[in-house]
């Protein structure tokens, strides 16, 4: 399988997929794969006119090196294409106050409006256009329709610059001929900004280069995740080297514990791809800490070998360990059932990857282990001398003080729980550096542009149908005070709203008033009004939605119609800045054919809904441990055991309480392999029969690997892997100390 294929960047396929018909999915789809295609870099220099010839050879380098195709931009005849194109359609074209007051009927604000027309000083007016559009309805209309340039920026030979601070930046906007989320597409978009960039400095030292889009971040959150791959990866592994070769002095069980490790990690990377076709980068990190829990098995069968005087055979090992391990293997399966049960591919993938290399470096270990039959020493006496006197200082502590310390922790723990704030956001799972974050707010600056991640999705059986929907709701977003959006209705009117339109004019210009005023005011002859009303009862055919798609004037905005499929066609309504979601939500409520699309906040709310439910998972999984433990050790032997998982839970939780640190659906994920992982602690001292040293010694080797790798999760950049590894951090070492202590060990009893 390609590898390039095989791993996969895209942070959506970890989601749950939102509960939409499959037709709006892909249309969705269809919005955001544009979106996330889109690739903006800014070419800025003092010199306004150098600074063209800079971006036009930036953009074709820039497409010679990725295949990014580069926007053409507005060329120099455009505006004049779109006023001629409207032109042949302008008596059914007008601003929305005029038609607002021709259907109030209030002659004398008409007559008003027009005056104020006639007066702009910005108003470009001469005989042909007064002959043709007396009223100066189309230049109106187009001037509420075109989106006005920025007051910073300003058009040079079909160029757009934008000046900020004495810098004069020219936009290329290029879209990208793969996903973002390609590894491939994130390499040659880097080299390619490299590259650039160094050019840019031999040639023009002060010029700048500025560049955002969600390559970028792509780009950024591969790097990272790449980064992490390799510290828990390789941080665990040299923890395990050190600790093998202190305790066991020999590289024999070194060789062996990289055997499982390896054949673990490698079998879960397989049972991915077999099932889901692909492993996510994020579950390779999660993977990667599977180096601290598979080794389990690998210590307390060395230490097995490594017993007494003289140390035992392999099978002899194998059978000592084979029902303590065996019965931690099954108990760390059934934490990772509340994983694999949740309807969210993350978790599914992640509960795969750990199931699966986990029973792959048992097997390993039962089978493979026994036939590499070499000799080992016995454990050094340092370490055992170590251990006694870490049993000794335990033994030292009375039940009282013991009893007591336990307990005001976990009053003081409980209380830290009540300071849980579940956090949500889906931006958790997100790694954005704050240098692309700082540049990309420039950049936004000087193009003063912004645009929300939500947006409606309109759908309708007819064209003209989707067009009167898309205007009723563009007139209800304005009645709700959200001014600023775009829809395709505000470049093309329903034929509905064109004919009224040109209805109400008719009606208003044989008004004898209206053209009394216009000729005193105006100068404006009752022949030239006359033959003007008599031009709108026989004018041409209204403009259509298939007409402005195929003309200059629907540039930049055609993306506003996402098509027509099964017989439904579908259109989206951009908002530059969503102000109150739950009106928008409630507004799109209200329409069968209207959908409101905050994925941000879906999947925000989709977190919310699965933390929930992972919780009661994560209940099940820890009664379901319980009955297996009640079934195997009796009540009073599971009780003793599921005490240190329980505390670690109360523990980590109450940590994160009083740090301040965030409660999300990670923290319960880490709960359940923290379940798993702190049993088998509490089952391998009720299976050690006698051989004190060595169980303990395997639980600490144990403890301390998976603290590693975990601990070093806690480092990551991403918030939500951070909260995974913390709470996976205290809840090991909790478990650490408190499961020597219930398997009787540090008190002495050994029962």
């Amino acid at each position: 399988m390609n590898a390039g294929n095989a791993i996969s960047l895209n942070l959506v396929s970890l989601l749950p997929v939102e509960e939409r018909s499959p037709a709006l999915d892909d249309a969705v789809g269809n919005v955001r794969d544009e979106f996330e295609r889109k690739w903006i870099v800014l070419i800025g220099s003092a010199n306004a006119e150098r600074v063209i010839a800079l971006a036009i050879q930036a953009g074709e380098e820039l497409d010679a090196a990725t295949g990014a195709k580069v926007d053409a931009g507005a060329s120099p005849d455009t505006a004049r294409d779109i006023y001629e194109f409207y032109s042949k359609y302008r008596h059914g074209l007008m601003d929305r106050e005029f038609a607002a007051l021709l259907a109030a009927g209030d002659r004398e604000r008409i007559a008003s409006h027009i005056a104020r027309r006639y007066v702009d000083p910005s108003a470009l007016i001469t005989s042909q256009l007064i002959e043709k559009d007396p009223l100066l309805l189309l230049s109106a209309f187009m001037g509420e329709t075109l989106p006005a340039m920025p007051s910073n920026a300003r058009l040079e030979s079909g160029v757009v610059s934008f000046e900020r601070n004495g810098m004069h930046y020219v936009p290329i906007i290029l879209d990208l001929p793969e996903s973002p989320f390609s590894q491939r597409m994130q390499n040659k978009v880097i080299a390619a900004l490299s590259d650039l960039r160094n050019r840019l400095a031999e040639k023009s030292p002060r010029s700048r280069l500025l560049s955002t889009g969600v390559v970028l971040h792509a780009a950024k959150g591969t790097e990272s995740a790449t980064r992490e791959i390799s510290t828990v990866g390789l941080g665990s592994l040299i923890g395990v080297v050190a600790l093998i070769l202190f305790v066991f002095r020999s590289l024999k069980p070194l060789i062996a514990a990289i055997v499982a490790i390896s054949t673990g990690f490698i079998s879960g990377l397989f049972a991915c791809l077999f099932l889901f076709g692909e492993v996510h980068i994020l579950t390779l990190v999660f993977g990667g800490s599977l180096v601290g829990i598979s080794v389990d098995y690998v210590f307390h069968y060395y230490c097995e070998r490594a017993h007494g005087p003289t140390s035992l055979s392999g099978m002899q090992a194998l059978a000592h360990i084979r029902p303590g391990i065996t019965l931690g293997l099954i108990t760390t399966l059934i934490g990772f059932v509340g994983l694999w049960i949740a309807p969210f591919p993350g978790l599914r993938q992640m509960a795969v990857f750990s199931g699966a290399g986990l029973v792959a470096a048992y097997l390993s270990v039962c089978f493979w282990f026994p036939r590499f039959d070499f000799k080992l020493s016995p454990l050094p006496p340092n370490v055992r001398s170590m251990i006694d006197a870490v049993t000794t200082k335990g033994q030292r502590f009375s039940t009282r003080v013991l009893t007591g310390g336990i307990c005001l922790s976990g009053v003081v723990l409980i209380l830290g729980i009540f300071q849980l704030v579940p956090t949500d956001d889906v931006r958790l799972f997100q790694s954005l550096g704050a240098n692309l974050k700082a540049e990309q707010e420039e950049i936004e600056a000087i193009l003063s542009s912004n645009r929300a991640s939500q947006f409606f999705v309109v759908e309708a059986k007819s064209a003209e149908t989707l067009l009167q929907l898309d205007e009723e709701i563009s007139d209800l977003l304005r009645i709700a005070g959200q001014e600023n959006f775009t829809s395709v209705s505000r470049f093309v009117p329903s034929i509905k709203r064109q004919q009224e339109n040109t209805r109400l004019l008719i009606e208003t210009l044989d008004t004898e008033s209206i053209q009394i005023f216009l000729h005193d005011a105006l100068g404006l002859a009752p022949q030239m009004l006359n033959a003007y009303s008599a031009s709108l009862s026989g004018h041409a055919a209204p403009l259509t939605l298939p007409e402005w798609l195929g003309a200059p004037a629907s540039h930049g905005h055609r993306d506003l119609y996402l098509g027509e499929a099964d017989g439904i066609h579908r259109s989206i309504i951009l908002l530059d800045v969503a102000h109150d979601i739950a009106r928008l939500e409630e507004l799109a409520n209200s329409r069968p054919n209207v959908h409101f699309i905050d994925t941000a906040g879906a999947y925000s709310r989709t977190f919310t809904k699965y933390r929930e439910q992972t919780i009661f998972l994560a209940l099940i999984s820890y009664l379901l441990v319980s009955m297996v433990l009640a079934w195997r050790y009796g009540w009073l032997g599971m009780l003793t055991i599921m005490t240190a998982p329980v505390a670690a839970a109360i523990a980590s939780l109450g940590v994160i309480g009083w740090v301040g640190a965030s409660f999300s659906l990670f923290n319960v994920m880490a709960l359940l392999l923290a379940l798993g992982i702190s049993v088998d602690y509490g089952i391998f001292f009720r299976e050690m029969k006698g051989r004190k040293v060595e169980t303990l010694i395997a639980v600490i080797l144990s403890g301390l690997t998976t603290i590693l790798a975990f601990g070093l999760l806690a480092f990551s950049d991403t918030a939500a892997i951070q909260a995974f590894g913390l709470t996976i951090f205290v809840s090991i070492a909790v478990a650490l100390l408190i499961s020597p202590i219930m398997g009787g060990y540090l008190k002495g009893t050994g029962k």
